[in-house]
């Protein structure tokens, strides 16, 4: 019994979007910010539009041809290069227009982050001249020196971009062990974080740290 034109088609239709689908679930899992997630899901919705595009094409077709009988191609064929177009597409689409995070915690290198003060300025350049990605993303974190007081968690911070020399807005009032992203677009050559650090108690003295910084699109 010949099967309907529709049961064919799932033979490089469905493994077509299991591939994108469990390539998106692996980006995701990578643990992209914002716009990277995002662009994963669009590849999967894009491709399941394709897919109803072109069944829709071929069922036009096989309808104006019904009368001439053709020789069909073997099974494995179809899955063959659903799978293949699936695994090249999604990756050209990720690595090349999309591009995945860039993990910098190891190169950053914070200036004048040790023993400070009410009132005192730390620093660190972003890496890359310029910075591979256009959004930064890092927890700065604080370690107190004493073991009373509350200075850590009664600690604000405000931070500045510097891009090329120019500074941005400060961003005040942010507390210490929560994450900042900072938006780096159109920087032409350096990118700096000025942290500033606000303590109620002039008495508190601690040491400022970057636990984790990421480069992202």
């Amino acid at each position: 019994m010949k099967r309907p034109w529709w049961v064919r088609q799932l033979l490089w239709a469905v493994p077509l979007l299991l591939g994108v689908s469990g390539f998106v679930v692996w980006l995701l899992l990578l643990g992209n910010k914002g716009q990277g997630i995002a662009d994963a899901v669009s590849l999967l919705v894009g491709t399941a539009s394709l897919v109803v595009t072109l069944l829709g094409l071929q069922h036009s077709a096989v309808r104006k041809g019904a009368e001439r009988p053709r020789k069909p191609l073997p099974r494995w064929v179809f899955a063959a290069v659903g799978v293949a177009v699936g695994a090249i597409a999604g990756a050209f689409f990720w690595f090349l227009v999309v591009k995945p995070d860039v993990p910098v915690t190891d190169l950053v290198d914070i200036g004048n982050g040790d023993r400070m003060a009410d009132g005192e300025q730390a620093s660190f350049r972003v890496p890359g001249l310029p910075p591979e990605r256009r959004y930064l993303f890092f927890v700065p974190t604080l370690v107190n020196h004493d073991s009373v007081g509350d200075c850590v968690g009664a600690a604000r911070l405000s931070v500045t971009l510097v891009r090329d020399g120019r500074k941005d807005a400060v961003r005040e009032d942010l507390l210490p062990n929560r994450e900042i992203r900072l938006d780096l677009d159109g920087t032409a050559r350096e990118a700096r974080v000025l942290i500033a650090l606000a303590m109620p108690d002039p008495a508190c003295v601690v040491d400022l740290d970057v636990t984790e910084a990421v480069l992202y699109n």
